[in-house]
């Protein structure tokens, strides 16, 4: 069964560090992540943050677009318009449902604190309880994962 879960962070738009942190968790855990994000430049954001967030080490990655060998990286960033590839987790950034929200083992998605945004993140959280996904909703305060 998929699991579906939410992180509502206190920031007024997506936080784009926050996102860093729980890709760097998740693929520590061992599992290979698809970033879908709204727009190639959101992320192209991700991606030059996912080099720079932490001083010591940085998330191995690629962009879905890129020359990079995209099918064996752990982390791979696409957007709207993009087909998403197979992985285990998709970090959905998109403010849309995934066409096939089955395929993955876990879904988690970013909910800004702004009123769209939680509009948006409400419908998904419905359409995905309506399909038996396992649900969960976090409180995030600013700076934790």
């Amino acid at each position: 069964m998929t699991r579906a879960d939410f992180y509502i962070v206190p920031e007024p738009a997506i936080p784009y560090r926050f996102v860093c942190q729980v890709a760097d968790k998740v693929r520590n855990e061992g599992y290979d992540i698809y970033i879908h994000a709204a727009s190639r430049e959101e992320a192209a954001a991700i991606d030059d943050l996912l080099w720079t967030f932490r001083d010591i080490s940085f998330v191995p990655h690629a962009v879905i677009d890129s020359a990079d060998a995209v099918e064996d990286c752990p982390v791979v960033i696409g957007w709207e318009g993009e087909a998403p590839l197979a992985r285990r987790v998709l970090i959905n950034l998109s403010g849309d449902m995934p066409d096939n929200p089955d395929a993955y083992e876990r879904i988690i998605e970013v909910v800004p604190s702004e009123p769209e945004g939680r509009r948006q993140a409400r419908l998904r959280y419905k359409d995905y309880r309506a399909r038996g996904l396992e649900m969960h909703s976090h409180n995030i305060e600013s700076g934790h994962v």
